[in-house]
């Protein structure tokens, strides 16, 4: 429901533009719909193009895998004195039990995509009726908006749309640029499925503040397991370290522009609660919702939280 209230924000100036072509509403919003539409199915179709090579390669993987465990076995028995037989013996015990758990979570993540699918149906629906109705929707909260005259009103509302707005873009913006600089990076540096890897580590740097983090450590694991040396690896977590600093410090204000005006503990506190009511997906929304709550409180006397 939310997504689909931001995505409506996000394509009603499209939606707009399109009716001053003397559309008919509901061809606009189709034509909205169907943008996102291309959007989430193209990411989906580099995903699995992606997930398809990877799985090909997994017998090689498989083969340096064990090359650089039996490394390691070598080192631990020199440094430790551990066996080596009692090293794999543990090792053969530890994934007896991860292969029940990984089957179970292979099932579960089977449910969880056919439900993600059935989801962004709906989410698409929502959004193709709050785009359809959008006047309905503005004339009702202008009604309940904070202010003296029509305008001030109607700026609020302009000021909340526009939060949406530049944050869905300027993440987007921010997602895209990584993408393209993480695989440039990759294909440098020569890891294979580069593209899975970078739409991965693209997209988790959505999450603030752990994303840089996470996104860094699939790839660099994928680099210190299929390549000969460390060497590689090190220049991907050198080679991401930078393209996060350009993002953080030039690519996300630039394009964000100021709009989702919080300060940091706010962005954390707001990532925090999000997390625990709606996990990964509240971590993305409460953000802009904040921001929204903060224009909604600074319009009521005695109310303003301009410090947070």
């Amino acid at each position: 429901m939310f997504f689909a209230i931001m995505l409506a924000m996000l394509m009603a100036l499209v939606c707009r533009k399109l009716d001053s072509k003397d559309l008919p509403r509901a061809v606009s919003c189709v034509i909205c719909v169907f943008i996102l539409l291309i959007f989430f199915l193209g990411m989906l179709g580099i995903m699995v193009v992606q997930i398809t090579s990877f799985i090909g390669d997994m017998p090689r993987l498989e083969e340096q895998s064990n090359q650089l465990l039996s490394s390691i076995h070598t080192y631990i028995e020199r440094r430790f004195n551990i066996p080596t037989a009692q090293q794999i013996a543990f090792l053969q015990r530890e994934t007896q039990n991860r292969g029940k758990m990984l089957r179970a979570s292979l099932t579960n993540m089977l449910a969880t995509s056919i439900q993600l699918l059935i989801r962004l149906v709906i989410m698409l629906v929502l959004t193709f009726l709050m785009l359809f109705h959008k006047e309905k929707y503005y004339a009702f909260f202008l009604k309940f908006t904070n202010g003296n005259t029509q305008q001030e009103k109607e700026e609020v509302l302009n000021r909340i749309g526009k939060v949406s707005q530049h944050y869905l873009v300027g993440r987007a913006i921010s997602i895209l640029t990584l993408f393209v600089l993480y695989t440039i990076a990759l294909k440098v540096i020569g890891i294979k499925n580069a593209l899975l890897l970078a739409a991965v580590a693209a997209l988790v740097n959505i999450i603030p503040y752990l994303g840089p983090i996470l996104a860094a450590v699939f790839p660099f694991l994928v680099a210190l397991v299929t390549e000969q040396t460390a060497q590689p690896a090190i220049w991907v977590l050198v080679s991401f370290m930078l393209f996060q600093a350009f993002d953080n410090y030039y690519v996300t204000p630039y394009f964000l522009e100021g709009e989702v005006s919080l300060s940091s503990i706010a962005t954390i506190v707001s990532m925090i609660c999000g997390g625990f009511v709606w996990g990964v997906a509240g971590m993305i929304l409460f953000i802009p919702m904040f921001s929204i709550v903060k224009i909604i409180f600074d319009q009521i006397p005695g109310y303003s939280i301009m410090d947070i």
